[in-house]
């Protein structure tokens, strides 16, 4: 260690006899070649800043676009549901060709914007629904549910503070007595 400040006193004199031009020009361009490496620095990350919030929002605006594309057969699922439940209330069946119909329009649609997992909750729903024999009024009513929160998802809600039987109070009015649950009983 002491070699080291041996080094730089022995070289003072030398530094001292350059002449303070050299010496002035030299902390110049050091000064510049400093500014210049900082500048190169921020001009990088800026620009990866700018690529990273441009593609964050690309992203976003695909994202939106796919969610506008799919209100409509969202829409048009949903609707079907509650005509669906509505006929049941009335006793009357909606037609087999209608159903049909309107669930070839939703799937088509869900296969070309659905998310994956709208498309893999909405499958495993209508399986289990092709074979009523084995569910109850309770759990097609919780898968049917299921499907929305999932839809919903797709939209961009979450399901913070929501609990199952939730959507379902919107349209069932003895939700209690159909899903054996006493917290979304009527005050």
């Amino acid at each position: 260690m002491n070699n080291g400040y041996e080094y730089i006193f022995e070289s003072l004199p030398t530094v001292s006899s350059i002449d303070t031009a050299v010496i002035v020009a030299m902390i110049s361009g050091a000064v510049a070649v400093v500014g210049l490496i900082v500048n190169s620095i921020m001009s990088y990350r800026t620009k990866r800043m700018e690529y990273r919030y441009s593609e964050t929002r690309e992203k976003q605006q695909e994202r939106r676009e796919k969610q506008e594309k799919m209100i409509d057969p969202y829409k048009k699922l949903v609707s079907l549901l509650l005509e669906i439940l509505s006929f049941s209330k009335q006793n009357k069946t909606m037609s087999d060709e209608d159903l049909i119909e309107k669930m070839t329009e939703f799937n088509e649609a869900v296969i070309l914007y659905g998310s994956n997992k709208v498309i893999a909750t909405w499958g495993n729903c209508r399986i289990k629904f092709a074979n009523p024999g084995n569910l109850d009024h309770k759990e097609i009513m919780l898968k049917l549910e299921e499907v929305l929160y999932v839809i919903r998802e797709d939209l961009g809600f979450d399901k913070k503070g929501m609990s199952d039987g939730d959507i379902l109070s919107l349209f069932i009015n003895d939700l209690e007595i159909l899903i054996g649950d006493d917290t979304h009983k009527e005050t």
